[in-house]
Order: C-alpha cells, then sequence, then structure tokens
C-alpha cells in the first residue's frame, strides 16, 4: 500500500509596469528553496522575474487652468472660458474630444494666517485637463497648444503603454519567467540530487500599474517648441513556482 503524499504548493504571479531605464532580463529574484516533506514527498520551490523592453506608445499630459479674483462667479466664469478655449484649439489640432477629460475642478476662498487669526481674501479656482495621444511625439506639441490657448500650469507628463500593448508584454514578460523559474529549478535539483518532474499547479494574481515618465511645473515663459523624448519603459512580470521533485 503507497503512503498518502503531500505537496504543499504556493504559486503567485504578479506583473509591474514602470517607466524608465530597460533592464536585463531577472533571473532569480526572491527566495528559493529544495524541500524534502517525507520520505516520498519533495518539491522545490523558486521565484523568479522575467523583462520584456517596450517603446511608450501613449502620452498622457496633465494640464491646468487657473484662475483667482474676488467674486467666486467670476473666477468659475474665468475657468469656463479658457478651459473652452483650450478644448476648442486641441480640437482644431485633431485631438479627439474623447481623449480629453476633467480629472480636477476646485474653487475656493483664500486663507491667509495673521497675528489677528485666519484672514480670508479673494477665490481662487483651478481646472485640470487630461490630455491622452497614442502619438507620443506629438505631446510637446499638444503641450504648447494648451498652454498657448489658456491653460497655464503643466502638471504632468507621461509615457506609458496601451492597454491592448501593455497585456501583450505582460504575457511575453510572464513566459520569460517561467522559463527562468525552470532554470533555476533544474540548477537547485541538480545541486540537491533531485529531478524536476514538472509543475503541480500555478495560480496567478496579477496586478498592473501604469509606467510613467513624469516631468512638470508651471509654464516657462519661452517662444520655443516644447520637445519631450518618453524613453524605453520595462514590463516586469514575476512568479513563484512549486514544482514536483524525483530522487
Amino acid at each position: 500500500m503507497n503512503a498518502r503524499s503531500t505537496l504543499s504548493v504556493c504559486a503567485v504571479a504578479a506583473v509591474l509596469v514602470v517607466a524608465g531605464i530597460a533592464g536585463a532580463t531577472a533571473l532569480g529574484m526572491g527566495p528559493a528553496s529544495a524541500d524534502t516533506h517525507t520520505t516520498d514527498s519533495k518539491a522545490i520551490t523558486v521565484s523568479a522575474a522575467g523583462t520584456v523592453d517596450a517603446t511608450a506608445n501613449q502620452a498622457v499630459i496633465d494640464v491646468a487652468v487657473t484662475a483667482s479674483g474676488n467674486d467666486s462667479t467670476a473666477v468659475r466664469q474665468s475657468l469656463a472660458a479658457d478651459v473652452q478655449s483650450v478644448r476648442d484649439a486641441l480640437a482644431a489640432d485633431g485631438v479627439p474630444a474623447n481623449t480629453v477629460r476633467t480629472t480636477d475642478f476646485d474653487i475656493r476662498q483664500q486663507r491667509d494666517r495673521t497675528a489677528n487669526g485666519v484672514e480670508y481674501s479673494g477665490y481662487r479656482g483651478v481646472h485640470d485637463l487630461e490630455i491622452t495621444t497614442n502619438d507620443t511625439s506629438a505631446a510637446g506639441e499638444l503641450i504648447d497648444v494648451a498652454v498657448t490657448n489658456g491653460a497655464d500650469t503643466i502638471d504632468r507628463t507621461s509615457f506609458t503603454l496601451s492597454d491592448a500593448k501593455r497585456d501583450r508584454l505582460h504575457n511575453d514578460a510572464l513566459n520569460t519567467a517561467m522559463a527562468n523559474a525552470r532554470q533555476r529549478a533544474d540548477t537547485l535539483a541538480s545541486a540537491g540530487g533531485l529531478g524536476v518532474a514538472g509543475v503541480h499547479a500555478i495560480d496567478s494574481a496579477d496586478t498592473t500599474a501604469h509606467p510613467r515618465a513624469e516631468a512638470g511645473g508651471m509654464v516657462p515663459q519661452s517662444t520655443t517648441a516644447t520637445t519631450i523624448d518618453s524613453g524605453p519603459v520595462t514590463v516586469t512580470a514575476s512568479v513563484q513556482v512549486t514544482y514536483n521533485a524525483t530522487a
């Protein structure tokens, strides 16, 4: 009668998309162990990672229109006029209306701390817009269009990946991570006098984050056209896999 074998299995896969300088494919991230549970039950658990380099195919530009005054209604009207001017100019430049959206709108009375306490002055309003384009080379041009027509702050310029491209690269990175995991398991098995008999089970709980290459600040006073380079993007997938092992 064969003894009942038990295997402890823990397999988690997670992907993180970050912007920046591309790195080389990683092998062997995290802990690894060769474990003999009983005389009949053996397992090898490894962690590994895989990376895929990519070129950003999407730019996200966050701009803001601001206004100040002694009357909240006048501030609101000024914001509305300038935001409409920005939207109209972007549309004339070929930017679809559905790729320009409001991310924040705020009007509040200014407060100043004095020796006598808090004193209220005029009002300040902010209307933030997010502009998304699949033409990353046009990011600088769109910033200039927005600034020329009413925007006075560039909050952030981000270079990222479209959902479809990110998902495709995520899968490629996972395949690389699994290949690296098997290579590491083979190395551990050889060192421990074991053999790898295949994957027992894999569960994945993936999380993703948009890569961001950021730049922003108050709009400089310059007549020179704005030029922004995106740089490469690296998609990284990490896995932890438990393999069956034989003596």
